[in-house]
């Protein structure tokens, strides 16, 4: 996923805790996370020097992770959100295109429910 996508992400629809690791270090370094970690505790210790996570991500994440979340265990989301979102986007879009329920529910492997629910949150 590139950066222009992220940008059309709408963080306000996100997990609370997604929300907070998007206000700590940003949208493009929290996908980075949860690609990283996604679906595991990481804990965030209180100097840089301890862990692992300084060969992974930039010194300035890690700076501001360990400023905030110095010492605590942090449950990372999995990117899904990032990208169920945007697929979401694409769907009402495609609606709006006017491809049916059958066809978008054909295209991305969901049910007729699900397109509907979708298309429904758009409302």
């Amino acid at each position: 996923m590139d950066v222009s996508q992220l940008e059309r992400i709408d963080v306000t629809q996100l997990p609370h805790s997604l929300q907070l690791l998007i206000d700590c270090i940003g949208v493009e370094q929290a996908y980075r996370l949860t690609c990283l970690f996604g679906g595991c505790p990481k804990y965030i210790p209180k100097h840089p020097a301890r862990t692992q996570l300084a060969k992974l991500i930039p010194a300035e994440t890690l700076k501001a992770l360990i400023k905030r979340f110095a010492g605590a265990a942090l449950e990372i989301p999995k990117p899904d959100h990032f990208f169920r979102q945007l697929r979401n986007q694409q769907i009402l879009a495609e609606s709006d295109e006017g491809l049916s329920r059958t066809a978008l529910a054909h295209k991305y492997g969901l049910s007729l429910r699900q397109i509907g629910n979708i298309r429904r949150l758009d409302a």
